[in-house]
């Protein structure tokens, strides 16, 4: 039998990092259970890879209820979100990730949903504008979004519970990366390894998780379990990511801030054009983490590239 490389897990006791959100979310649900009532709407946002869909998909196993897991632009017209709430049932879980992208026209729709559990469509006939009223089932949404500043104030009221997700700290990453790579039949020589691969996935545990498979691929190639310095660095080298964790799309954006824009500020837009990438690509995945070890500082005028991030520059890329 092939073995598993289903990295979720099954139960609130397997969730590594978030500690303080798991403590208030179970909380929550204890007390839906005794209510027997629905949990109140949550909304999620923080950096990707950082648990929010992980959380959401417990939450439903905890109370026992149906989840349906949608990204919001798939609900592109009003229609669209009647067809997924005329089916919802009683505690089901609605969860929307990239929820800032909901179209504005059936954010208004659902402002009704979650607060009154009611379905107001509006209804154009030759003579005039109608709202039709639909009871609702009462259901928890779950809502996840990376850019917080883009929902309105008005989505925003709708949701009783909201939670911040915070990076990762290296002994959060350190610990779910021995606990993943055990489930893989492989073994670290001691922690420091484990260590010294958690400092290479930019404390992310989505990032951690897909290194995880590749190190399973690399191991198997060389048919090897326990996995010594030697063994990481080489594979490491391999796949092209640097001690800090940077590929090379990281080193290009250092690169093309120091020759072309040396102490001068460059907007994402700019930077995209010249990486021929897309610009929220590179706000939402790259520059986050550039920012956080201290390479690029965001200002009012634009990103420019930091003394620390200059020194990498030299000492990495400039050879």
């Amino acid at each position: 039998m092939p073995k598993s490389i289903n990295f979720r897990p099954s139960s609130f006791d397997e969730f590594f990092g978030q500690t303080q959100i798991v403590k208030e979310i179970k909380v929550y649900i204890f007390s839906a259970k005794q209510r027997k009532g629905t949990l109140d709407h949550l909304l999620f946002y923080g950096p990707g890879g950082t648990g929010k869909t992980t959380l959401a998909l417990l939450i439903s196993k905890e109370l026992g209820k149906e989840i349906r897991v949608l990204n919001a632009p798939i609900i592109q017209t009003i229609q669209d979100l009647v067809d997924i709430l005329a089916t919802i049932e009683e505690g089901e879980i609605l969860f929307i990730d990239e929820i800032h992208r909901l179209d504005k026209k059936v954010e208004e729709v659902l402002y009704s949903a979650l607060e009154d559990f009611k379905l107001n469509i509006p209804y154009k006939s030759k003579e005039n504008c109608k709202i039709i009223s639909v009871n609702l089932p009462k259901f928890t949404m779950i809502g996840a979004t990376t850019i917080d500043g883009m929902i309105t104030p008005s989505l925003r009221e709708r949701f009783g519970i909201k939670f911040y997700f915070d990076s990762y700290t290296k002994e959060e990453i350190t610990k779910l990366v021995i606990h993943n790579v055990n489930k893989l039949d492989l073994s670290f020589v001691n922690e420091e390894i484990a260590l010294d691969f958690a400092l290479r996935t930019k404390l992310n545990p989505r990032i951690a998780n897909n290194l995880i498979k590749r190190l399973d691929d690399y191991c198997l190639y060389k048919d090897v379990k326990v996995i010594d310095k030697n063994l990481l660095e080489e594979f490491f080298n391999f796949i092209n990511i640097d001690k800090y964790g940077l590929n090379e799309l990281d080193k290009k954006i250092i690169k093309v801030m120091y020759e072309n824009f040396l102490n001068q500020p460059i907007s994402i837009e700019s930077l995209s054009s010249i990486l021929n990438e897309n610009p929220i690509t590179i706000k939402e995945v790259y520059e986050p983490y550039l920012v956080t070890i201290g390479f690029i500082n965001r200002t009012r005028r634009g990103r420019i590239l930091t003394k620390l991030g200059q020194s990498f520059y030299y000492a990495n890329i400039l050879k």
